[in-house]
């Protein structure tokens, strides 16, 4: 579908904006786990633009290290950042003791996350 891309970038978009509501008056666990789906998102629309469709959220990870990162289309640190938002929101998610996190940090980076994938699906 040739909106795939512009869909996911507006999941990413309102898992932002749930991350933020959940900064003011929700958990860390719950900007974690909000915070992960921003990247997949984004992430996702970025594989999408290039005519894959991952089925899984490990799927999402290896295909973004393949066929962007290693394209040089976007930074190793950015692949790393992908894949440790997955962990961490595994650990908000399922396990008791929470993440340690930095939730203002992570939202910075989050948010440069998805600029740079923005840029990546415009520059294509």
């Amino acid at each position: 579908m040739p909106d795939e891309p512009a869909t996911e970038m507006e999941l990413a978009t309102g898992a932002l904006a749930d991350a933020e509501a959940s900064r003011q008056q929700g958990t860390e666990r719950g900007v974690v786990s909000r915070l992960y789906y921003v990247c997949f998102h984004a992430a996702q629309a970025v594989l999408y633009d290039r005519g894959f469709s991952p089925e899984s959220h490990d799927a999402v990870k290896q295909l973004f290290g393949r066929e962007v990162v290693l394209a040089g289309d976007a930074s190793r640190s950015a692949g790393e950042f992908l894949s440790d938002m997955y962990d961490k929101r595994r650990q908000a998610d399922y396990e008791q003791s929470p993440p340690t996190a930095d939730v203002d940090a992570l939202y910075a980076r989050t948010e440069a996350f998805v600029t740079n994938m923005a840029e990546l699906i415009e520059a294509e």
